[in-house]
């Protein structure tokens, strides 16, 4: 039998989640961590871009697939 959440505990804990989210200071950290993966070795092999238009158009003009590295390591 499965245990049903009470609707106000979910609606507290998505108000302290998105606080924390929110927080200036949360996201100072999560700028940090960004930039710090962006300076990665790996990186600097190839000339990358985090503009998905200017991507998609380059792409076109040289006739070659997109190429995504997604990640999340520097997300909550």
């Amino acid at each position: 039998m499965a245990v049903k959440e009470h609707p106000l505990k979910q609606i507290i804990l998505a108000a302290v989640v998105i606080g924390a989210i929110a927080s200036p200071a949360f996201a100072q950290s999560l700028e940090e961590k960004k930039t710090k993966k962006l300076a990665s070795e790996f990186l600097k092999k190839a000339a990358w871009t985090t503009d998905y238009d200017k991507a998609r158009e380059e792409a076109k003009k040289s006739n070659k697939p997109i190429f995504g590295y997604f990640t999340r390591s520097y997300s909550p």
